[in-house]
């Protein structure tokens, strides 16, 4: 069955700070200063996307760090980072500590935003993080700028109304777009706009919003569609398999660990897979009894094991047999599987999940896509600012791109489990859920008037 996706890698171009600044003296605009990792950031990115379009403010779009994760800070001390700890002179600044590994890019060249302009949420790139980047662009005084203190790594939680009374959780003060509004500064800056729960929303309009950005606002470099695309008809094509995210490699999820491999244990051994059921299981933690493996079941098991071994580095003769074997009537056991995965040697650590599903397989397992990602010169997308992006990056950009292509992999399953409290989860599960409605298409809601 020959399967066709489309993809929209070509960026939107928007309007130059230069003409917006020259051209249109009405507009008014919004920013904010990202942090942490970058599926964080993507989350700030679309809180800042729907603030933008509810207060009819043009986002100016910071740098994405694709690089290893940089901490939270306080404003000022976060604007003075992100302008002056890149670069190298700043190395020894104990301020900076944690960007050695970081590597800004623009936003378009990770993430495809041509759903956001299509329902007209406007953005222009920021060309710089400088602290003087307003007053050097668009010639702004101190009092041209409303700056939104961020004191508390949860400061500010933001109403779309002021008779919305959610909880405000675990932030410490509200903030009403109401007032918002009524601002007359050109500029709004906020610090963080990372979590899910940043914004508390109520309006119809902006709760169909935020679902429809998380959904289509998705990591769109052409490496990384390509290579997932080169993967997945060895899996036996998009929707003949089970996704998996596995994230245990830092911090927190590294001290949960067995808790979570457990966890996962316990949702594959499920007969039945359907999202509602995945989030009991993983809530539960304990395993649900599956019905025992039929005397041909466990003969193919054995023979998966012994193709294994004769096999002990290249898999592809034990995925081509689970391929060929896979159902939808299968015994858990034998589910086909991809795990996307920050666990080192997953075969060597993940052991005993191995011994019981032998059809889990990793990026590890395709060493040629590996090899070539590493290797690939940039792939160009007609988008002028992109390209040259591209090019100066170079080899550079190839290692970071290998967690996105195993989250694209992943996301094309036909059902997923992803960790809990990963954001990196999170994003899958967006993008599976939007492959599921390509998959198998249901009359959809109509998006409400914007």
């Amino acid at each position: 069955m020959s399967v066709q996706l489309r993809f929209s890698i070509t960026p939107t171009t928007p309007k130059t700070a230069t003409n917006i600044a020259t051209t249109s003296k009405e507009e008014k605009f919004i920013s904010f200063l990202p942090h942490s990792g970058l599926h964080n950031q993507r989350i700030g990115l679309i809180n800042a996307m729907i603030l933008a379009k509810s207060l009819d403010r043009t986002l100016i779009l910071p740098e994405m760090n694709i690089g290893n994760a940089i901490w939270w800070r306080p404003t000022p001390l976060a604007d003075y980072r992100l302008s002056e700890c890149p670069s190298i002179k700043q190395r020894s600044n104990p301020k900076c500590h944690d960007f050695t590994k970081y590597v800004p890019v623009s936003v378009e060249s990770i993430f495809d935003l041509s759903a956001a302009h299509s329902i007209g949420i406007r953005t222009v790139q920021r060309s710089s993080m400088s602290q003087d980047y307003f007053k050097d662009v668009y010639r702004a005084q101190e009092e041209d700028i409303y700056r939104v203190q961020d004191s508390d790594r949860y400061s500010y939680r933001i109403y779309d109304s002021k008779d919305n009374d959610q909880s405000i959780r675990t932030f410490r003060y509200r903030i009403d777009m109401d007032d918002l509004r009524e601002r007359d500064e050109k500029f709004m800056l906020f610090g963080s706009l990372h979590y899910t729960l940043r914004l508390a929303l109520q309006d119809p309009n902006l709760v169909w919003l935020a679902k429809y950005l998380r959904e289509e606002t998705s990591i769109s470099h052409p490496l990384v569609i390509k290579q997932a695309l080169s993967v997945l008809p060895l899996l036996g094509g998009p929707d003949k398999f089970i996704g998996v995210h596995l994230r245990q490699g830092d911090g927190f999820f590294k001290k949960l660990m067995d808790e979570t491999v457990n966890t996962l244990r316990a949702t594959l051994e499920q007969s039945i897979l359907e999202p509602e059921s995945i989030v009991e299981q993983q809530l539960i933690g304990t395993p649900i009894a599956t019905r025992p493996l039929t005397t041909e079941e466990e003969d193919k098991l054995i023979a998966l094991k012994q193709v294994d071994e004769a096999n002990p580095i290249d898999k592809i003769s034990l995925l081509n047999k689970c391929v060929h074997w896979h159902s939808e009537d299968n015994h858990p056991r034998l589910r086909l599987i991809f795990m996307a995965t920050d666990t080192r040697q997953p075969r060597t650590t993940l052991k005993e999940l191995y011994d019981e599903f032998p059809c889990i397989f990793t990026l590890s397992d395709f060493p040629n896509v590996i090899e070539s990602t590493l290797t690939s010169g940039p792939m160009l997308t007609g988008n002028k600012e992109v390209d040259e992006e591209f090019i100066q990056l170079g080899s550079r950009i190839s290692p970071l791109l290998l967690p996105m292509i195993d989250a694209e992999i992943a996301s094309h399953g036909s059902s997923f489990i992803g960790t809990r409290k990963s954001t990196f989860s999170q994003y899958i599960n967006h993008r599976y859920s939007r492959f599921q409605t390509m998959y198998h298409p249901i009359e959809q809601t109509l998006p409400l008037p914007l």
